[in-house]
């Protein structure tokens, strides 16, 4: 992504990058409810992600079902380096997910995003470009945070001043549905993704590092303080929580 003075981009991917392919990866509670849809797709299917920075969740869901034509698009160039870099079998190309999809319509099975929805500016526009997409029976999924997702995920407790930062990013799911619901799509099942990360010295690194674009919003000072509070919870055995919500539309 080339400029992030935008409230949708605080961050600059191009320059977080090589921090983002070292702090981040696939977790596997919300892996699970995507390779369910996967192991259900016929064969020759196509799976589209948008957003799909260094491929984390696209790379993981070919090794899950070989076969299948992977793409992932992402606006970053340098996020699109890190991600080619895998030597997977994915297509990745690089596309603004809030202005058009680089597909003919009703060619895409399953269409994903990760953590995503709230970087888009025009959310209207990508649900559009999504029901173009998918064909007959096409499915989407949007792993994304809700008010309580927020208030009992460890990242607030360690960083409480992150939850005001995020409910103004983030669209709640009202707003998703009524969006997707004007392109066509209706919900059709919503589950939580929950699990539990230990604070070893590695993932406290990449807290310290700023892994979140929500902690790369944060004052020094309460990012500071954070970790702080981070240090005596790895010190007293605790584990970091991950919680996340996962809403399936249909066509």
């Amino acid at each position: 992504m080339d400029q992030m003075s935008t409230p949708h981009f605080p961050t600059d991917y191009d320059q977080y990058a090589p921090t983002y392919a070292w702090a981040r990866s696939a977790f596997a509670w919300v892996l699970a409810p995507l390779r369910r849809a996967v192991n259900r797709l016929p064969a020759a299917s196509t799976v589209l992600e948008p957003g799909c920075g260094t491929g984390n969740y696209v790379c993981a869901l070919e090794e899950t079902r070989p076969g299948l034509r992977y793409v992932g698009l992402d606006l970053s160039g340098p996020m699109l380096h890190h991600a080619r870099a895998r030597r997977s079998p994915v297509r990745f190309v690089r596309a603004d997910a809030a202005v058009a999809f680089p597909f003919r319509d009703a060619t895409c099975a399953l269409v994903f995003a990760v953590d995503v929805v709230h970087h888009l500016g025009n959310l209207p526009r990508f649900f559009q470009e999504v029901r173009r997409v998918l064909g007959s029976g096409g499915r989407l999924i949007i792993v994304t945070d809700s008010e309580q997702t927020m208030r009992e995920r460890s990242l607030t407790a360690y960083f409480p001043d992150v939850l005001a930062i995020e409910q103004r990013r983030y669209p709640t799911p009202g707003q998703l549905h009524a969006a997707a619901g004007v392109a066509g799509l209706r919900l059709e099942a919503q589950e939580q993704a929950v699990g539990d990360v230990p604070l070893s010295d590695e993932f406290v690194a990449r807290l310290a590092a700023k892994c979140s674009s929500a902690l790369r919003l944060l004052p020094p000072d309460a990012h500071a303080a954070g970790m702080a509070r981070v240090r005596a919870g790895q010190a007293q055995g605790r584990l970091w929580r991950s919680h996340y919500l996962v809403l399936h539309y249909a066509t």
